[in-house]
C-alpha cells in the first residue's frame, strides 16, 4: 500500500510539473498535489495538448507509455490529432544488466545461462521496456534468440493497473466526455492486453499456433519454439536471418522479384485474416526478412489478433461494400459490425458513408491510401458513437501496415489484389447449399428455444407488473410518432371489430332467413362480400410498414 501511495504522489507531480493541475484534482490526486500557484484555478480545463500527454506519459513510464500505444491505435475513440502524436511513442527503455537476466534465467530454469545454452550474447539483440533480446546457441548447434523479462516488472505494472481504473473511474465521474468513451472500458482493455504480454507462454503457444496454421504455406518461415527452455519470463526460440522485407536495394541486389514478393507476403496475411482468423497484428517492416531463397520469415508473436467466423464475414460484406461503392451495402454493414451506443440519426450516418463512397468513386483502386481511408471511417464511428469492437480496430490498423509495407517493396502495389479476393470468397461461401441449411437448422435450434424460453420470460414480466409495474422512458420527441401509431392501431381495433361483426351477423342472417330470401339472396351476399373485402383492404393497407416523418 505504501508503494501504491508513493505512486500516486509521483503522478500527482508529474501532472503539475506539465501543467495539467485540474486534470490531477478530476483524477481523484487532489490530496497529492502541491499548493495552487498564482492564478491556477482547478475549475477551469487544462490545455490538454496531443504532446503536453505525450510528455507526461513518457515521464510516468513503461505502463503509461503502453497505454499511449493503445490511445494511438483507437482512432475510432480518440481525435486523430491525440492518435497521430502518441504514435510517436516508443517502447525503447535501458538495458538491464546481464546480471539481473541471469538471475531470473537461473530461478525459471534451475541452471545457470552458461549452462543452459553453449553461447550466449551478453550483449542485448533489443531491449523493451519490458524484456530484452539476446542472441544464444543451444547445445545442439542451433541459432536460437532469447527473450527475458526485466525483474520487477510485473509488480510494477500490477501496481500502475490498480491505480489507472481508479483514476479512469473519477475521470469518467467528473467528464461526461470521458464518460462517453467508456474510459473505464478501455483502460480494461488495456489491462487484458498487457497482462498477456507480460507472460512469454501466451507468445509462446501463438508461435505454435502460426507455425501450425501456416504448414501447408510454401516460402513461409514462422520459427520453431524450444519449450525445453521457455517459461513466462523466458522464451527461447529459433533465429531468422535474412533481408529486411522494406530493404529494396538488397532485394534487387540479390535478384528477388519485388512485385511477387509484396503479394505473396500480401496474401499470406490476408489468409490469416480471412481464413484462420488468427492474425500478426504488428507485420512492421522489423518483422518481416526475406531468407536466401526468398522464403518470407516472421517475427514477433506479441501482438496476436483474432476474430471470429460471424466478424470475419461482417468485415468481408465492409471490403466489398468499399470495393463497390455501395452506400446501403456498407451502412448496413458498419451496423452489423459497430452497432450504436445511443440513438443514431441513420440518415446523417448515410449521408456521411456516401461521402466515403463519393470519394472512392472514380479513384484508381492503386491511388487509394488504406490510412486515409480508415481515418474516414473512424471519423465516422466516432461522430455517430457506433461501438466498433477492438479487433476490427486492431485488424485496420493491420491493414493500414500492409498497405505501407506493400507500397515500399512495390511502389505499383494495389492492396484490393490481395483483400479482395478473400473477402469475396468468405461471402460466396456463406451463400453455398451446405451453409445455407446451416443457418437454416441454426435459426430453427433458436427459434425453438426462443419458444421454450418465452413462457419464464411472460412470467418474469408479469411478476416484475405485480411487484410495481415497469418503468418505461420516452424521449419527448419520441411522443409524436407513437402517438400517431397508437390512433392509427386504434383506427384499425375499430374496423377489425366492425369487420368481425359483419362476418358473424351476416353469417346468422344467411344461415336463419335463406329460405325466405328468394331473388334477394344473391344481391345481399354479394354486396356483403363487397363490404367485408373492402374492410380486409382498409385493414391491409393500414397495417403496411410506416416511414416515421422526420421532426
Amino acid at each position: 500500500m505504501a508503494g501504491h501511495l508513493q505512486r500516486y504522489r509521483e503522478i500527482a507531480h508529474v501532472l503539475t510539473r506539465n501543467g495539467l493541475y485540474a486534470s490531477a484534482v478530476r483524477a481523484g490526486l487532489g490530496r497529492w498535489l502541491p499548493a495552487l500557484g498564482d492564478g491556477v484555478d482547478p475549475h477551469v480545463d487544462d490545455d490538454v495538448r496531443p504532446e503536453l500527454l505525450v510528455r507526461t506519459f513518457e515521464e510516468l513510464g513503461t505502463t503509461f507509455i503502453k497505454l499511449g500505444q493503445l490511445i494511438s491505435s483507437r482512432p475510432d475513440v480518440f481525435p486523430q490529432a491525440y492518435c497521430d502524436a502518441f504514435a510517436k511513442l516508443t517502447d525503447a527503455a535501458s538495458p538491464v544488466p546481464f546480471p539481473e537476466l541471469g538471475t531470473v534465467v537461473h530461478e525459471d530454469l534451475g541452471l545457470g545461462v552458461e549452462e543452459i545454452y553453449a553461447w550466449f550474447d551478453p550483449a542485448p539483440l533489443a531491449t523493451a521496456s519490458i524484456g530484452q533480446a539476446h542472441r544464444a546457441r543451444l547445445h545442439d548447434g542451433r541459432a536460437v534468440v532469447v527473450k527475458i523479462r526485466k525483474p520487477g516488472v510485473v509488480e510494477q505494472v500490477r501496481d500502475d493497473l490498480d491505480i489507472l481504473r481508479n483514476l479512469a473511474g473519477h475521470l469518467a465521474r467528473n467528464s461526461r466526455v470521458l464518460a462517453d468513451l467508456d474510459l473505464v472500458g478501455l483502460v480494461d482493455e488495456f489491462a487484458r492486453s498487457l497482462r498477456t504480454e507480460l507472460d512469454y507462454l501466451t507468445e509462446a503457444r501463438a508461435i505454435d499456433e502460426f507455425a501450425g496454421n501456416l504448414r501447408e504455406e510454401a516460402g513461409v518461415h514462422v520459427p520453431w519454439v524450444d519449450w525445453a527452455t521457455t517459461t513466462p519470463r523466458v522464451l527461447t526460440m529459433e533465429e531468422l536471418s535474412g533481408t529486411r522485407i522494406d530493404d529494396v536495394a538488397e532485394l534487387d541486389r540479390v535478384g528477388i522479384d519485388r512485385p511477387e514478393l509484396a503479394h505473396r507476403a500480401v496474401s499470406v496475411l490476408m489468409r490469416m485474416v480471412f481464413e484462420d482468423g488468427v492474425f500478426h497484428a504488428d507485420p512492421h517492416a522489423g518483422n518481416l526478412f526475406v531468407e536466401a531463397d526468398g522464403t518470407i520469415g516472421i517475427i514477433d508473436f506479441g501482438m496476436v489478433g483474432r476474430v471470429g467466423p460471424t466478424m470475419r464475414r461482417q468485415f468481408a460484406r465492409m471490403i466489398v461494400a468499399l470495393y463497390r461503392q455501395d452506400t446501403e451495402s456498407l451502412v448496413s454493414a458498419l451496423l452489423q459490425i459497430a452497432p450504436p451506443r445511443g440513438t443514431l440519426d441513420r440518415r446523417a450516418l448515410r449521408r456521411e458513408v456516401g461521402r466515403i463512397t463519393g470519394w472512392l468513386d472514380g479513384r484508381a483502386l492503386a491511388d487509394i491510401q488504406v490510412d486515409v481511408l480508415a481515418n474516414q471511417i473512424f471519423t465516422v464511428v466516432r461522430h455517430h458513437r457506433l461501438a466498433l469492437p477492438p479487433e476490427v480496430v486492431q485488424l485496420f490498423r493491420m491493414l493500414v501496415i500492409v498497405d505501407g509495407l506493400g507500397r515500399r517493396v512495390d511502389p505499383g502495389f494495389d492492396l484490393t489484389d490481395a483483400l479482395f479476393p478473400f473477402a469475396r470468397r468468405l461471402i460466396e461461401e456463406r451463400l453455398g447449399a451446405r451453409q445455407v441449411a446451416a443457418r437454416v437448422r441454426d435459426a430453427t435450434v433458436a427459434a425453438a428455444e426462443l419458444g421454450l424460453d418465452l413462457p419464464a420470460y411472460a412470467r418474469s414480466l408479469m411478476e416484475r407488473v405485480e411487484d410495481g409495474g415497469v418503468d418505461v422512458t420516452i424521449r419527448a420527441g419520441e411522443l409524436d410518432p407513437l402517438v400517431e401509431r397508437l390512433e392509427r392501431t386504434g383506427d384499425r381495433m375499430v374496423a377489425a371489430m366492425v369487420v368481425a361483426a359483419m362476418i358473424t351477423g351476416g353469417t346468422n342472417v344467411v344461415v336463419a332467413y335463406k329460405d325466405r330470401m328468394g331473388p334477394l339472396f344473391g344481391p345481399l351476399v354479394a354486396g356483403g362480400g363487397v363490404a367485408l373485402a373492402a374492410g380486409s383492404a382498409y385493414l391491409a393497407w393500414t397495417g403496411r410498414p410506416r416511414a416515421i416523418r422526420p421532426r
